[in-house]
């Protein structure tokens, strides 16, 4: 199936996709499917394991490809990191303002949207979505794969929910929001006697 990716993004997100200098995104090109692993090295000309950067059959660049656990996810979802600081804010009589007293840093609220399309037939991609939530109901934490996320650090995700909406007119697409939050593991040392 062909479809044009900056038109399908607008319609279901309402993002305004702008045109790569390299790579036109409304050019017409076949999509993978939700993929594992290793369906994907047959699409894909293969991952460089310093960047992530992967190539389309075409030769084309797949700017952020994604991959949680054991799958990558289909059309490069669009990814968003919100991060912050715990601040403690102290009232002092006769300061103007507040004494601000910071903490760590908050966990990064992590959006990451996407489309599954269905590129055999013009059936609904039943099987996709099936692993989609099987991905997002799984309990604990998930491990992630993402230039984005290499650059702040996070190597696990906690999906804290996740969306599913229809896109009118699209019966073999499925549009998707997962909502997460930076995870890392965390040891406890239990010392005896205290």
């Amino acid at each position: 199936m062909e479809l044009q990716l900056k038109t399908l993004y607008n319609k279901v997100f309402g993002l305004n996709l702008f045109k790569y200098p390299e790579f036109d995104t409304d050019q017409k090109v076949p999509l993978p499917a939700f993929a594992d692993a290793t369906a994907l090295d047959i699409y894909t000309q293969g991952l460089n394991k310093d960047n992530y950067e992967m190539k389309s059959i075409f030769g084309t660049p797949l700017f952020m490809p994604c991959k949680i656990d054991d799958f990558w996810l289909p059309n490069e979802p669009l990814i968003t990191l919100n991060g912050g600081k715990l601040i403690v804010k102290t009232v002092v009589a006769g300061l103007k303002g507040t004494v601000k007293e910071e903490i760590s840093t908050k966990d990064y609220l992590i959006t990451i949207r996407g489309i599954i399309v269905n590129n055999d037939t013009n059936d609904y991609p039943e099987d996709e979505v099936g692993k989609l939530r099987t991905l997002c109901e799984k309990q604990g934490s998930h491990t992630v794969v993402n230039k984005l996320f290499r650059i702040f650090g996070i190597d696990e995700i906690a999906i804290e929910n996740y969306n599913i909406f229809g896109i009118a007119g699209h019966q073999s697409q499925q549009a998707y929001q997962i909502n997460a939050l930076s995870d890392r593991p965390v040891e406890l040392v239990i010392k005896e006697g205290m």
